[in-house]
Order: structure tokens, then C-alpha cells, then sequence
């Protein structure tokens, strides 16, 4: 009988470890903003970020901007990355924390 709930906690952390490596992978560190060049492409950007990010904002004028967003580079979740494009090329990027934390 406790062979199951020691079974389900390893089962989460074994979920939780792999959900971990990907999340660190994926999102801002201070080696992957110095990398980041004025005039990528989207595709070298997300490549140097190490996954797409998630789009936030789109404004279609005659310029097509977009604005995409990573976790980090400080605090996880709490800050965030966001990378400016237009025509899909990198214009620029900021970094601050999410929701006035």
C-alpha cells in the first residue's frame, strides 16, 4: 500500500525535473541577451532564446511589428524578455518584471 504514494512522488518529480530543464533551456539569461543582434531574423532569435517564446503583441501598420515574450532573465516567471520585431527582424529587447512585482 505505500508503494503507490512513494511511486506518484517519484512520478512528480521526475515530471517536475524534466518540466524544469526544459522551462531553464527556454527562457532569458544574461548569455543569451548578449548574443542577440540588431537585424536577426525571428528564426536566429528563437534559435539563440532556445525555443519560439509566446507572441504578445502584434500591430499591423505599414511596418509589421510584433512582440514576443520570454521568462526571465532574473526571477523565473516573476520577470520576463521581450523581443521587438519588425518585417521579422529583431529590433530591439527589454526586460522587466511582469505585473508591477
Amino acid at each position: 500500500m505505500k508503494a503507490l504514494p512513494l511511486a506518484s512522488l517519484l512520478l512528480v518529480l521526475a515530471a517536475t525535473a524534466s518540466t524544469t530543464g526544459c522551462a531553464s533551456s527556454c527562457s532569458a539569461t544574461p548569455d543569451k541577451l548578449a548574443a542577440l543582434k540588431r537585424g536577426m531574423s525571428y528564426d536566429e532569435a528563437t534559435a539563440v532564446m532556445g525555443c519560439p517564446g509566446t507572441q504578445v503583441g502584434t500591430q499591423v501598420t505599414h511596418d509589421d511589428l510584433s512582440t514576443v515574450e520570454w521568462d526571465g532573465p532574473d526571477r523565473g516567471v516573476v520577470s520576463r524578455t521581450q523581443l521587438d520585431f519588425r518585417d521579422g527582424r529583431l529590433l530591439s529587447f527589454t526586460t522587466g518584471n511582469r505585473g508591477g512585482w
